[in-house]
């Protein structure tokens, strides 16, 4: 798994940094143990335009570039505060990777074969078939 952080206008710490790699790695877990070569880059900024109230606004972005297919996944959430906006931004990265998931897709798939049930000449057919 590669991740890139990336800071702008906000003051990288050791705490900080390791906040957003604990949530992030709380949340793409499961999605690296299948796609290990997967590329993660996270942007976190502050707003440079201020608000009415004089209170900064801070923006964390997400995207997400997996191996196996062409698409990538991005996220981009603001808020007043910065856990805040960190947290918007995992729960959406969860939800849309629970919705991406393989194993989700495949689940209950309906097999029309199942309630095949052949009528009666093809029934003589089918046991003619099989060799006694």
């Amino acid at each position: 798994m590669q991740t890139d952080i990336y800071y702008r206008d906000v003051t990288r710490t050791e705490n900080l940094e390791d906040f957003l790699m604990e949530r992030l790695e709380a949340a793409c877990g499961n999605f690296f143990k299948y796609d290990s070569a997967a590329h993660l880059t996270v942007r976190v900024e502050t707003d440079r335009h201020r608000t009415g109230a004089r209170k900064p606004s801070y923006t964390c972005e997400v995207i997400l570039k997996p191996t196996k297919s062409k698409g990538v996944i991005k996220i981009r959430k603001s808020d007043v505060s910065f856990k805040r906006a960190v947290a918007l931004t995992v729960s959406s990265l969860k939800t849309v990777l629970r919705r991406h998931s393989s194993k989700r897709s495949d689940h209950r798939k309906y097999d029309p074969m199942l309630d095949y049930v052949p009528e009666w000449g093809e029934e003589q057919q089918l046991l003619s078939v099989i060799p006694a």
